[in-house]
């Protein structure tokens, strides 16, 4: 027995070892993912994104894509409504695109980077790498980070972001205060160094080719020019100390127009009309997810500040000196009462 003895030592070193070469440390995980932010080139991602925020939870099909040192587009594509929203940067600016509307703002931004984006990589890894208070478990040979949220919905605190063992991303959970799931990603493909086309980032391309998978909400794009009247949609939710005082029909750029005004603690104005095919340019704006479109935030003055966003062929401006998460849930209330709860 003695002298097996040294080899029945060896091998449980040996196993030890492959042990601990298979289990990685929090801090050498964090450190993967930092290198490979580090030498990124490219990436292109497909999933799903799903908001819980009604009734009824909110479908997309997400595809985003990435080529150094700046370039993104995030394609959003409704599974209700089969209609495609693109959020595009480029040398050109910011683009927030409907190519069914055949619609578009421009603006300068630092988006991506002035906050959180959940569909990011890069974004991700930086949440992880700035909460000192992360708490980290490997399951299923997976890396899961809980980290505190980052995001223009200050009711989102948390969020869960889990990583295969090639440390590409797999699951991202966003949950309120309560641990409700209030949004997901699920990531179905991710390749680093992905070769994009020249012209994959170009505005006109991308309107273009989203218009094969998109549909009109309210027929074509000429039967909503000569049908001005709809019927105007009162937000569901108000800020507490906020009342309507008064709605009234005017004509402006865009044609015929619905305005409320309510006073109170925030004195805001909501502005409905018929979008028209357009590019508007503002001088600058960040892109926001309201859960079933894309809005576009803007400062008028350093008081005031414009939410736009378009939903069953209407468009909306929400305007007012009135905090962010406010003018986002005023926003998510403009849907039917069978869409929001």
């Amino acid at each position: 027995m003695k002298r097996f003895l040294p080899i029945l030592i060896a091998i449980f070193l040996l196993a030890t070892l492959a042990i601990g070469c298979t289990t990685k440390s929090p801090d050498r995980v964090i450190g993967d993912l930092s290198k490979n932010v580090s030498k990124l080139t490219s990436y292109k991602a497909v999933g799903t994104m799903t908001f819980q925020t009604g009734k009824a939870p909110q479908e997309y099909d997400l595809e985003v894509w990435y080529k150094k040192p700046g370039l993104y587009r995030i394609s959003l594509k409704s599974k209700q409504q089969n209609i495609t929203q693109i959020i595009l940067r480029n040398n050109e600016g910011v683009f927030v695109l409907t190519p069914h509307l055949n619609k578009s703002f421009r603006f300068q931004s630092n988006w991506p980077q002035n906050q959180s984006q959940v569909y990011l990589y890069e974004s991700l890894i930086k949440d992880i790498e700035t909460d000192a208070a992360r708490t980290y478990e490997r399951v299923n040979e997976q890396y899961e980070f809980t980290v505190k949220a980052n995001y223009p919905n200050q009711s989102l605190t948390t969020q869960k972001i889990i990583f295969d063992k090639a440390l590409k991303p797999k699951k991202v959970e966003i949950m309120d205060s309560n641990k409700n799931s209030m949004v997901q990603v699920n990531f179905a493909q991710f390749e680093f160094d992905f070769t994009f086309d020249k012209d994959a980032f170009e505005k006109d391309r991308n309107m273009q080719s989203a218009l094969f998978d998109s549909i009109p909400t309210f027929g074509t794009l000429e039967e909503q020019k000569n049908n001005q009247n709809f019927t105007v949609v009162r937000p569901s939710y108000i800020p507490k100390g906020n009342k309507l005082h008064n709605v009234q029909q005017s004509k402006g750029e865009d044609g015929e127009q619905i305005v409320l005004e309510y006073g109170g603690k925030y004195p805001f104005k909501l502005i409905e009309n018929k979008p028209r095919a357009a590019e508007v340019i503002l001088p600058a704006g960040e892109p926001v997810d309201l859960g079933y479109t894309v809005g576009i935030l803007s400062n008028d003055t350093s008081e005031k500040q414009t939410l736009t966003w378009t939903h069953n062929g209407i468009e909306y401006h929400l305007s007012g000196s009135i905090p962010v998460n406010e003018m986002m849930d005023i926003a998510r209330s403009t849907l039917s009462k069978s869409e929001y709860k």
